[in-house]
């Protein structure tokens, strides 16, 4: 990807850390309601196949959408809005949150057996950049699942799909099967990929590959 000029990063970032209000948990209305649903209960089902973890994040967690069902002995959301954060420690008291940016996570390398990331590399000019920060912190052999918007047609129906959510997002990418696997394996391994939710999510489990 060709590297935007500085100022469009910054002001991405700007926009996510204090520009969009939004609870992914009571917010949804319609349409969108339904796919915000179909995708948590995806994200449920595959949290409670892998079991207890003992060290969770729930990267870009948001209001709590995800990190609710995750089964941790010590579960952390992270998120760059400090107004989801507010609310997602009020829907889940048990867990820790931390505000930062998922390019430099305020954690020490691998800390995590378990992590979860969840439509936000998406909204990222190098999301290299973050996967390689997500498998720093991770333990070798950790599980890391997530989903990104898929390249399915029907996402040019946004603006009928997504009544509520805000119009306003500077920046939104959708990926192939091919792109985000090659993405991927750049720093995780035993990767599998996915459609879920009428097609239009991509998701994906993987490992944190073992030292040689």
């Amino acid at each position: 990807m060709v590297a935007p000029p500085p100022n469009d990063a910054r002001n991405v970032k700007r926009y996510y850390v204090a520009g969009e209000f939004y609870d992914w948990v009571t917010d949804p209305r319609a349409l969108e309601q339904i796919f915000h649903w179909g995708r948590s209960t995806v994200a449920k089902r595959l949290i409670r196949r892998l079991g207890r973890s003992q060290f969770a994040l729930d990267i870009g967690c948001g209001t709590g959408l995800i990190t609710r069902f995750i089964e941790s002995s010590q579960v952390v959301g992270t998120d760059i809005n400090r107004w989801n954060l507010v609310r997602a420690n009020e829907r889940i008291p048990d867990a820790d949150f931390v505000q930062c940016d998922v390019e430099h996570l305020p954690f020490r390398n691998v800390l995590a057996d378990f992590a979860i990331c969840t439509e936000v590399i998406e909204h990222l000019y190098f999301p290299s950049r973050a996967l390689a920060e997500i498998a720093r912190v991770m333990k070798p052999k950790g599980t890391f699942i997530g989903s990104v918007p898929s390249s399915n047609p029907l996402w040019r129906f946004r603006n009928i799909l997504s009544v509520t959510h805000p119009q306003s997002e500077p920046f939104h990418n959708n990926f192939s099967k091919p792109r985000l696997k090659e993405l991927l394996s750049g720093f995780f391994a035993d990767t599998n990929l996915f459609y879920e939710n009428l097609l239009m999510n991509l998701f994906f489990t993987a490992r944190r590959p073992a030292p040689q």
